[in-house]
Parts: C-alpha cells; structure tokens; sequence
C-alpha cells in the first residue's frame, strides 16, 4: 500500500517512463542516481540504458519489488535509506553522477539543495516535480515565480522545463500537475563558495521590498552604498529585479570588502 505520508506517486506509464529517460539522454557511459524508486518502473527503464544504477529508496517495504530487479539486472544497486542524509560522493567512481528520479514532492526543495550543495560529483539531475515548483526555478528575473530557488538554481547550473505531466500519469494522482525539470550543473560554479545559497535565501526574506534596507542591516549603511555604486543599481531595486549573476557579484563583493 502507497503511504501518502511519503509523498509516494509512481508512474506507471511505460511510454512517459521511456520518454523521461531519453530526455535524460542516459547512455551506457552513466553512472545514474534514482531517489525514490517505487515499485522500480524507472528503475528499468534507467537500468536498460545506463552502465550503473544506484536506487536510493527510503520504503523497505518496496523490497519485494526491488530485491527483483536487483537480481535481474547486474547493473543495479539498490539502498534502502533517507537519501538526504547519503553522501552521493560514495557512489562517484571515475565520472560523475547523473540523478534521474520521480522524487516525492515532500522533500522536493531539501533534494534539490542537496544536488545544489554536492555539486561537486554530480553531472545533471533530472526531476519531476510538481509544474509550479518548475515554474519558478526556471522563472526569470521581474516575474511572480522568481525568488531564492530561481537564482540558486541558476548560478549553479542551467535548468530548463523540459514538458508538463498531467496528474493522471501518477498512481495515485496528486492534485496538481508536474513536470520534468533539468538541472545541469556549470562545471565553472563547482568550486563556488556554498555560503552564497544562504545569502542568496537572505535577500529573498521580502522580495518584494527594496533589498537596500536588508543589506544596511546586515553590512551598514557605509559598505550597501558602495556595493550600490559598484552594481549600478538604483536605490529602489528589489530582490526580484536582480539577476543571477549580479546575486553572486553582490555577494563576492561583499565578502571581499569584510575581508
């Protein structure tokens, strides 16, 4: 029995199983990461095409179905375990990993940090998850959607909505629609400082107000107006105006001038 406490909605459909993988281009050069894996629908799907598969699943109870598939096919390693607290370092060899996965929706925004945070090993990620939370990693600057996943997002990797799912795809069917979002990860931002994520999240504390009275806050009045000078930005401006890149200028700049 599927435990709603889990977030658990498996796809069954063979035709978009299929079609999520060759969105993922999986070849059998990869070494793939799947959280979450059901029954093992994907887990197949991924296993006929990848060179290794480790399935990260936190039900054991889905053993009966996984155990299966791990004798099937020599190529699968299934763990039972919360993903977020297993190192994907562990299981990097010589290539990086490539995540592909139907991840629950309750933990959508811990596992995204999670890819954003263990960069360093990870090639791309493919998820579905629900269309709106897409939506807004994908949005650009001066939109309703735009916010801290948005630029996180896209500092450190290129994400693009690939397509929409309908609800009825899932078994049981949740109560929005979702989507199948691609996470690329910049080989230039792998060395990046982490602490940008936490600053990125601290500008964003109200969006919609000017960002000036936050950084004044936090660094004094002195230090915001030359940060100001240094970007050009008009005293107005508010967090959802800014782009990605000027976050991480902002950011190194104010970290350069503490030190």
């Amino acid at each position: 029995m599927l435990k709603k406490s889990l977030s658990q909605n498996l796809i069954k459909d063979k035709n978009l199983l299929r079609k999520i993988v060759l969105s993922a281009n999986i070849t059998k050069d990869d070494l793939v990461v799947e959280i979450g894996a059901g029954h093992g629908d994907l887990t197949a799907q991924i296993a006929e095409k990848s060179g290794f598969l480790y399935t990260i699943e936190l039900d054991s109870s889905f053993s009966k179905y996984l155990d299966v598939l791990e004798e099937k096919y020599n190529n699968i390693k299934v763990i039972y375990g919360d993903c977020l607290n297993i190192p994907l370092a562990q299981f990097k060899k010589d290539k990086n990993l490539k995540i592909v996965a139907n991840i629950p929706y309750k933990i959508t925004g811990p596992i995204i940090f999670k890819i954003l945070r263990e960069r360093s090993v990870i090639d791309s990620a493919y998820l579905t998850v629900q269309k709106e939370i897409a939506q807004r990693i994908a949005s650009n600057s001066h939109c309703k959607a735009y916010g801290a996943p948005s630029v996180n997002c896209q500092i450190f990797a290129n994400v693009k909505l690939l397509f929409l799912i309908k609800s009825k795809m899932f078994i049981p069917p949740p109560k929005v629609d979702s989507a199948l979002l691609s996470i690329v990860l910049k080989e230039s931002e792998r060395e990046s400082d982490d602490r940008l994520i936490s600053f990125v999240r601290s500008c964003f504390q109200n969006k919609r107000k000017q960002l000036k009275h936050l950084l004044i806050n936090n660094y004094g009045k002195e230090k915001t107006e030359e940060l100001y000078a240094f970007m050009g930005f008009p005293h107005y401006v508010r967090a959802e105006e800014i782009e990605p890149f000027q976050f991480k200028e902002i950011y190194y700049f104010l970290k350069n001038f503490e030190e």
